[in-house]
């Protein structure tokens, strides 16, 4: 599905490696076109119609400024009708535009996160910067109030982990 068609894109946030990895399980049956935004474009024939590249942020709170900017420019371009991530700390000047501009925004937590949030995590429900918030071990999820246990956006088997 091409820009300008009748059905507004998801936004998918997602730093490269793991995080787009489970971001590419956890979207893989969505029947609506996406775009991603990521630290590094580093895909071949992709699900995505769109990529976006922006900074990599880490503890820089001069990048995060810089990609605010950056993403205030891809949310009124694409006109997202959600955003999705899996986090990296490049999803949150996503997750705080989507909260000033009324757009739905859903976090699915990190798998590698057994015991407890990733640091983007506890930022984004600190500061309630989310409609949804999916973890993806039930024990993380039954720690915090609202959040979601549905399952893993990829199964590893069962281990009994």
């Amino acid at each position: 599905m091409k820009k300008g068609s009748e059905q507004a894109p998801v936004l998918v946030i997602a730093s490269s490696g793991g995080h787009l990895t489970q971001a590419m399980c956890a979207i893989s049956l969505v029947e609506r076109e996406l775009v991603l935004v990521s630290n590094k474009n580093m895909l071949v024939d992709s699900p995505f119609s769109r990529i976006y590249t922006i900074s990599d942020t880490q503890r820089n709170p001069f990048i995060h400024l810089y990609n605010l900017f950056h993403a205030m420019k891809i949310v009124v371009s694409e006109r997202p009708v959600a955003i999705f991530s899996t986090g990296g700390p490049i999803c949150l000047p996503f997750a705080l535009l989507s909260k000033l501009a009324g757009i739905r925004f859903v976090y699915l937590d990190t798998m590698s996160r057994v015991t407890e949030l990733s640091n983007s995590g506890k930022i984004i429900r600190k500061f309630r910067l989310y409609d949804s918030f999916l973890c993806q071990w039930e024990a993380v999820a039954d720690q915090h109030s609202g959040a979601e246990y549905h399952g893993k956006a990829f199964d590893l088997g069962d281990h009994g982990y």
